[in-house]
């Protein structure tokens, strides 16, 4: 089905966040204008046309004490999807995709420790035939937010009046010790939070938490940096967002911190990372560019690029989602 006005409203809301109150649908209602009923109706069916991922809670694997990172390797066509099969049955693998140029799988892995990730790694590297894995882990972050806006899904806001607007960045890095009570929380969260008219009361009663304890804690969690947000993550391409690209890019050091600021302004932007570049891959600015289109990608790329006078930089858009998931603990 084709959205209408207020299933856009309803998903650019509910991105940013559900409020931590009794009767959250109910106050998203009254602020679109809505009823209850139908905000609980719609969000059935953009959950059932694909819409929505899910709806739950958004978590900073770091403070949780998981080091996450970008991997890339080159994989040959005969063992691809045996490989892509090996990638995606570990749970600390969220994101995987097969994307163009010379490195065509590229996935992310988070774990606890090294040995735990190694043990991983080294059935991925056999699967695949033992090629070279490259490692990408983020060395600065200047954005981490995704948003995909579905009131405006035509026009680039930085590259029609020539400027992005910075948006600087402090995601805590640093591992945070969690209470024991709040794992079942945690846990709990990471579902999706049930429609009905009291969700959080229904999260409180699985775990023995009063409600206004349940709420303690997980403003808690949110001013420690380990919860983000809860609130809905979409699906990029049933969501109009058809073309993905990585954009990766060349600087000197001294020009990546403003430069990355400014990637980071631009709203079509998701992530922004100063990455660790090799010999062979100089590239070490990255970004995630979101349009509904590859020319649509590829004129904000280039945009960005001719403001900071960069010549070398590529595009890699994904052809396929091998996996994507939230993280879970």
């Amino acid at each position: 089905m084709e959205l209408d006005v207020k299933d856009r409203k309803l998903l650019n809301r509910l991105q940013i966040e559900l409020p931590l109150v009794k009767h959250p649908w109910r106050l998203i209602a009254e602020e679109l204008e809505l009823r209850q009923e139908e905000v609980l109706h719609k969000l059935e069916r953009l959950k059932n046309e694909g819409y929505i991922r899910r709806i739950g809670g958004v978590f900073n694997p770091a403070r949780l004490g998981y080091k996450g990172c970008l991997y890339a390797m080159r994989v040959e066509e005969s063992r691809y999807y045996q490989a892509a099969a090996v990638v995606n049955s570990f749970k600390g693998v969220t994101h995987n995709y097969r994307r163009v140029g010379r490195l065509n799988m590229w996935f992310t892995l988070t774990a606890r420790t090294a040995a735990e990730r190694e043990a991983i790694l080294e059935p991925i590297r056999e699967a695949a035939g033992q090629p070279k894995l490259y490692e990408f882990p983020a060395e600065q972050v200047f954005k981490l937010k995704v948003f995909l806006n579905m009131e405006e899904t035509s026009v680039s806001s930085a590259s029609a009046s020539g400027q992005a607007r910075p948006e600087l960045v402090n995601i805590p890095t640093e591992h945070q010790e969690i209470e024991n009570a709040n794992w079942q929380l945690i846990r709990e969260l990471q579902g999706d939070l049930p429609l009905v008219p009291e969700p959080y009361s229904q999260i409180a009663r699985r775990s023995a938490f009063g409600l206004e304890e349940l709420f303690r804690r997980l403003q808690a969690l949110q001013a420690s940096g380990a919860l983000k947000r809860i609130g809905a993550v979409l699906r990029h391409r049933e969501a109009g967002f058809t073309a993905n690209g990585l954009f990766v890019s060349v600087l000197p050091e001294e020009r990546i911190p403003q430069a990355g600021q400014r990637l980071a302004g631009y709203a079509e932007v998701s992530h922004c990372y100063k990455r660790r570049a090799h010999p062979d891959w100089p590239y070490n600015l990255y970004a995630m560019i979101h349009g509904p289109n590859e020319a649509f990608v590829r004129r904000i790329a280039e945009h960005f690029a001719q403001q900071e006078g960069i010549s070398e930089f590529d595009i890699l858009f994904s052809t396929e989602e091998l996996k994507k998931t939230s993280f879970s603990i």
